[in-house]
């Protein structure tokens, strides 16, 4: 079996499309809920490969949620392939590569709650895997692209080393921005309520289509561009 290293990972995922990519060990998913760690999905895993695409900024300057929607379904695409094209590499060197659906289906679905969850959690994998840390929006914050990215990920059965943990913070102690503009009142510092939520981020058109009506809370986060991008904004909400 080919020798394939966390570094080569990284460059073939750039190479690819990716923005990010990260690398967790199996041991950071100790806490994971039964029934949801990665070796419940592929019994050899040793490592979580996440990758990550960014939104363009100005999908959140339109008034029209087409613009939104849209941009999403094309980085479910992306980084649907991006998983496939790597795994597929990765099995020509010897290894097992698992993709893992950057949305949909839902393997898990409790109907009395309206709650929904896939084989893997994406975003806490994203955490274990260094990309960042989790907002009180339930969204990914990087330090780079801040909450404008999306999800893909990979699991394998090839030892590589794991990325660093972020060791920032993803939001400000005292801001509850998010959690007050939440229109379902579905956020509550720490989870996300799904049923209350799913009333108000998505709708029928009168045409039939189907859009992703509301992004408040990626929107209106102060980190929504990068730690770095928003130190200003940061500046206003101490003082």
């Amino acid at each position: 079996m080919t020798t394939i290293t966390t570094e080569t990972i990284q460059l073939r995922a750039g190479e690819l499309g990716a923005d990010c990519c990260g690398i967790a060990s199996l041991e950071r998913f100790n806490d994971a809920p039964a029934g949801f760690h990665p070796t419940a999905v592929l019994k050899s895993c040793k490592s979580v490969i996440i990758l990550a695409a960014r939104f363009p900024v100005s999908t959140l300057l339109s008034p029209s949620p087409a613009a939104y929607t849209f941009v999403r379904h094309r980085l479910v695409d992306k980084l649907d392939s991006l998983s496939f094209q790597l795994a597929l590499e990765l099995e020509l060197l010897g290894f097992q590569a698992l993709p893992i659906p950057s949305s949909d289906p839902y393997d898990c679905w409790d109907d009395s709650r309206s709650h929904g969850q896939g084989i893997l959690s994406l975003k806490h994998a994203a955490v274990r895997a260094g990309l960042g840390q989790l907002g009180k929006n339930t969204l990914l914050i990087n330090h780079q692209w801040g909450n404008m990215l999306w999800l893909g990920g990979i699991l394998t059965d090839a030892k590589l080393a794991p990325s660093p943990l972020a060791d920032y913070q993803a939001c400000l102690p005292e801001c509850r921005l998010c959690l007050t503009a939440c229109p379902a009142k579905a956020l509550d510092g720490t989870t996300i309520i799904q049923s209350k939520c799913r009333g108000t981020s998505s709708k029928s058109t009168p045409g039939g289509g189907f859009v992703y009506s509301c992004n408040i809370c990626r929107k209106i986060c102060p980190q929504h561009q990068g730690l770095k991008q928003s130190k200003h904004e940061n500046n206003r909400l101490q003082g």
